[in-house]
C-alpha cells in the first residue's frame, strides 16, 4: 500500500526517529474517512523528499499511546522532528503545498516564500 511511508510503534520510536539524521515527519491519524486522501498527500511528500525526509505513520493500534506520549490533543496531527526533537506540528488536515513549505523551511529551503514567512502562513 505505502511505498514511501513507514509504520511506527511506540516501542521503536527512539530507534526509528530519535536517532534519525534526516528530518522526520510523523503522521498521527486514525483510519477515518479523510485518511485515504491525507495519506496520498503524505506519500507524495515522502516521494518528493525521499533523501531528506523520513516519513512515518503511527500504527492505528498505537495511536492512543502516541497521543499520550507526544501530548497530541487532536488528530490528524503531523509532527516534524529533527534528531528526535519536535520542531513544529500541524493540527488538522494538510495539503501538499503547505507541507512542502514546512519541509522547505525545516531543511533551509524556502520554496514559495521568503525565509521570514510565517510557518503555515
Amino acid at each position: 500500500m505505502m511505498k514511501w511511508v513507514h509504520l511506527i510503534r511506540p516501542q521503536i520510536f527512539r530507534e526509528e526517529v530519535a536517532n534519525e539524521r534526516r528530518l522526520v515527519l510523523l503522521l498521527c491519524m486514525p483510519h477515518n474517512d479523510a485518511f485515504h486522501e491525507q495519506i496520498q498527500i503524505i506519500e507524495e511528500l515522502a516521494r518528493l523528499y525521499a533523501n531528506e525526509l523520513k516519513v512515518m505513520l503511527t500504527e492505528e493500534s498505537s495511536l492512543e499511546a502516541f497521543k499520550k506520549d507526544l501530548a497530541i490533543v487532536g488528530t490528524p496531527t503531523i509532527l516534524f522532528l529533527k534528531q528526535g526533537r519536535e520542531i513544529f506540528r500541524v493540527l488538522g488536515l494538510a495539503d501538499l503545498d503547505m507541507l512542502r513549505r514546512f519541509v522547505g523551511k525545516a531543511l533551509g529551503n524556502h520554496p514559495g516564500g521568503s525565509p521570514s514567512e510565517n510557518i503555515g502562513g
